[in-house]
């Protein structure tokens, strides 16, 4: 502690770096869950990666939770108190559905609603992912969630749909303990430019391809 002035009237400052340490590591989260990339965030904070990745792993070690999820590279950000029960990732030919309606605004490809099959990093579990949105797997095992309840996130990459954390409103069987799920590494998928929708075309639909790997969240 560091007093300024006299006696009963000086003023007390703290000088204590911890504070500082505290929201510089901030900073750096706050950088990671933005760029969605260690390097990129690392170069925005005008540090280097293993620093970056050294103060959100004091962060995590402080707060005695996991703040990011990790694979090869960064992932999102991990829900409280939860952990990955399931990776998933779209097969090829999986395909995000447009229709075309009239909205308040005109004519619009409205949507979009997912026709995706999935499957584990082992080959040893599929999916079907469908309106509702629901994934339901060979087994009967079923997920729902509610998407007006969705949370959106911006895409690593351009011209991709968008990254979500959807909130389970239902699940049974091998899913029954599944709470979240996120959204992630999207490619693809985005509303077709190129193709009429008019009162000609109301109703038409357009399947657009899109990838994806999807991570199912229970509690620890």
């Amino acid at each position: 502690m560091l007093a300024i002035g006299n006696g009963a009237a000086g003023v007390i400052l703290c000088s204590d770096t911890r504070i500082m340490v505290a929201l510089r590591h901030f900073r750096y989260l706050v950088a990671l869950a933005s760029e969605k990339h260690f390097g990129r965030a690392a170069k925005r904070c005008n540090v280097s990666q293993p620093t970056l990745s050294a103060a959100i792993r004091q962060m995590e070690a402080e707060l005695g939770v996991p703040i990011v999820e990790r694979g090869q590279r960064f992932q999102g950000l991990t829900p409280e108190g939860q952990k990955v029960l399931y990776r998933f990732h779209t097969l090829v030919n999986s395909v995000q559905i447009y229709t075309c309606r009239m909205m308040a605004g005109g004519f619009t490809w409205a949507g979009p609603d997912p026709d995706a099959i999935l499957t584990d990093d082992a080959n040893t579990l599929v999916v079907h992912h469908y309106r509702g949105p629901a994934w339901e797997a060979t087994d009967g095992s079923l997920v729902r969630s509610d998407a007006s309840r969705a949370r959106h996130f911006l895409p690593a990459q351009e011209d991709a749909v968008h990254w979500l954390e959807l909130p389970v409103t239902a699940a049974t069987k091998q899913f029954g303990a599944v709470t979240f799920i996120h959204r992630i590494g999207t490619s693809g998928g985005m509303a077709p430019r190129n193709k009429p929708c008019d009162a000609q075309h109301a109703g038409d639909q357009a399947r657009v391809e899109y990838s994806a790997t999807y991570l199912f969240y229970g509690p620890r």
